[in-house]
C-alpha cells in the first residue's frame, strides 16, 4: 500500500498559469518571467530543482540541442552523407566527414552500402541551428551503428524522468533488469540484450514511467515491478 506522500501528484498547469515568484526562483524550461511572476507557457507538470522551476510538457516533440545523445534511424543516403530520422519534426544530417570510416567512395550506391536505410545508430548532435537541419556526428566513444539489441521509445519529455537525478532511475532499471541501456534525449533507447524477457520487463517499466511520471514514489514502484512485486 502506498502512503499519502507517495500518492501525492505533481501539479499540472496550463499556459498562463502562475508557477512561482521570480524573487525566490529562477525560470527554467517552458516558464516565462513577467515582473515578479513566473507563468507556464505550456500544459505540463511543474518540476522544482533547487531554485529552478521547469514545466515539463505532457506532450511534446523532441527539439535537438547541441551535445544531445540521440538514437537515429537512417532514412536515405546521399552523395555527401545520410539523412537521419531522430524522432523530431526535423530530419538530421550525418555528413561523410562525421562518419568514423574515412575511405568511402562518394557515390550514392556506395553510401547506401555503408549505412543502409533502416540502420539504427547512436549519434551526437553537433549543430542544431534553427535555420538548417541538425548535424550529427558518430565520432566519439559509444557512438556508431547499433549491431544488436532492441529499439524502444518513450515520450521525449519523459526522458529526464527515465534517467532520474544523476542517473538514479536509469541505474535502478539497469540493475533490476540486469541489462545495459542507451537512452537518447530524443525519446529512443536501446536495450542491449537479445533476451525477450528482459526487453519485455524494460518495456513495462517504460510504460509505467509514461503513465505515472507525475506520481511521487515512482522509483519504489519501478523497483517493485522489476522485482515482481506489487505496491
Amino acid at each position: 500500500m502506498r502512503s499519502n506522500e507517495q500518492q501525492r501528484q505533481r501539479p499540472i498547469v496550463v499556459p498562463g498559469e502562475y508557477v512561482g515568484d521570480s524573487r525566490f526562483h529562477v525560470p527554467g524550461l517552458n516558464v516565462l518571467k513577467l515582473s515578479d511572476r513566473m507563468l507556464s507557457t505550456t500544459v505540463g507538470l511543474v518540476r522544482t530543482d533547487g531554485k529552478r522551476v521547469d514545466v515539463v510538457a505532457l506532450r511534446s516533440f523532441y527539439q535537438p540541442k547541441v551535445g544531445d545523445l540521440v538514437v537515429g534511424i537512417v532514412r536515405e543516403p546521399g552523395t555527401a552523407g545520410w539523412t537521419i530520422d531522430i524522432n523530431s519534426p526535423f530530419l538530421a544530417f550525418l555528413p561523410l566527414s562525421e562518419y568514423p570510416e574515412k575511405r568511402i567512395r562518394l557515390t550514392r550506391d556506395s553510401m547506401g552500402r555503408v549505412l543502409e536505410a533502416g540502420t539504427v545508430l547512436i549519434g551526437l548532435v553537433k549543430d542544431a541551428s534553427i535555420f538548417s537541419s541538425p548535424v550529427l556526428t558518430l565520432k566519439g566513444k559509444g557512438l556508431g551503428v547499433v549491431s544488436n539489441g532492441f529499439l524502444l521509445s518513450i515520450t521525449a519529455s519523459k526522458v529526464p524522468r527515465l534517467i532520474g537525478k544523476k542517473g538514479s532511475m536509469l541505474s535502478t532499471i539497469e540493475k533490476g533488469a540486469n541489462v545495459k541501456l542507451t537512452v537518447g534525449q530524443n525519446g529512443r533507447l536501446i536495450v542491449h540484450s537479445e533476451d525477450l524477457n528482459v526487453v519485455t520487463k524494460v518495456r513495462e517499466v517504460i510504460g509505467m514511467i509514461e503513465k505515472e511520471s507525475h506520481v511521487y514514489g515512482l522509483t519504489e514502484r519501478v523497483e517493485a515491478l522489476l522485482a515482481g512485486r506489487r505496491l
